[in-house]
């Protein structure tokens, strides 16, 4: 019977809720998106860097939207 098959299968929602692996890209972008909302203007990252570039995608990113704080993550 269908019912009793399902009946003893569980599902952990813990291990379905824990983190992902971070993208250190994805939050260099936040960051340049933010700063530009803060007023900063000063990039993290080594110059020529991909963390340096994403930060930089973001801060234009955010120069270039309608509503940078509504928008912001």
């Amino acid at each position: 019977m269908v019912t009793a098959t399902l009946k003893h299968r569980r599902l952990d929602l813990m291990s379905l809720l824990t983190p992902g692996p971070v993208d250190e890209n994805w939050e260099a972008e936040k960051a340049g998106w933010r700063c530009f909302v803060m007023g900063h203007d000063n990039p993290s990252g080594r110059r020529g860097s991909s963390l340096r570039a994403a930060w930089q995608r973001g801060y234009d990113a955010a120069s270039q939207s309608r509503d940078p704080v509504g928008l912001m993550l």
